[in-house]
């Protein structure tokens, strides 16, 4: 990765460049940056050692001193037309805040820099600030699911956790039974009322459990409860 070599010139500035990292999840492939008062304790790093990636020169022997100078927020760059030897669309990047650096004097280097605004080479020497990823987090969804109580009895009991669980049960009382010995919970929220003596008689393929209720026409299809 390039390291980003930014002069603080205003309060808040756009960089037309964009820096490429691991994580792309931000949408945007420019920087907008702002000048800001870092909340950071005030801190030097030592011996750090800035290798190019992509054939600029390599510093080593720096200095680092927190807090950040300048952060950058990803954006579209909207109403600019395209110029003459100018790059398309970068990808997309993430956030970035940058700290001053001082690094021991260097030959430099001539790079080759492209991006929409136009095609040039520019000298470099040593850089003036290094610019550190923010990198984006993913959301963690976390998915519970709750177990009701056991359909047991019948008598129209609550069960299951669908939320609407009706437990029915032949001989169980309460207008809730059931063609079989074993109890069945169902989804009193999803029923069609209809004659029924057997689950076979429920054609629907979502309703496909019979039960009986005390009401005309006495039974109805539903669909199970888990």
């Amino acid at each position: 990765m390039r390291l980003a070599r930014v002069g603080v010139k205003s309060a808040a500035l756009m960089v037309a460049v964009t820096f490429g990292v691991p994580n792309a999840g931000r949408a945007g492939d420019h920087l907008a940056c702002y000048k800001v008062k870092d909340t950071l304790t005030k801190n030097t790093f030592a011996g750090v050692d800035l290798l190019s990636n992509d054939g600029g020169p390599n510093n080593t022997g720096c200095t680092i001193a927190t807090g950040a100078k300048l952060c950058c927020d990803p954006v579209d760059k909207v109403g600019v037309p395209p110029q003459p030897g100018g790059s398309g669309p970068g990808a997309p990047t993430t956030r970035f805040c940058c700290y001053k650096v001082k690094c021991p004097k260097s030959a430099g280097a001539t790079l080759d820099f492209a991006d929409q605004f136009g095609s040039r080479a520019l000298p470099v020497t040593i850089p003036k600030m290094i610019c550190a990823p923010v990198p984006t987090t993913t959301p963690t969804t976390t998915t519970t699911t709750t177990t009701g109580p056991a359909c047991v009895t019948g008598g129209c009991a609550v069960c299951g956790s669908c939320g609407h669980g009706e437990c029915h049960k032949s001989g169980g009382g309460g207008g809730c039974g059931a063609p079989g010995t074993a109890p069945i919970c169902v989804d009193s929220s999803q029923c069609t009322l209809t004659v029924c003596s057997s689950n076979a008689d429920c054609t629907d393929p979502s309703r496909p459990t019979c039960v009986f209720i005390g009401s005309a026409p006495g039974s109805e299809c539903c669909a199970p409860c888990p």
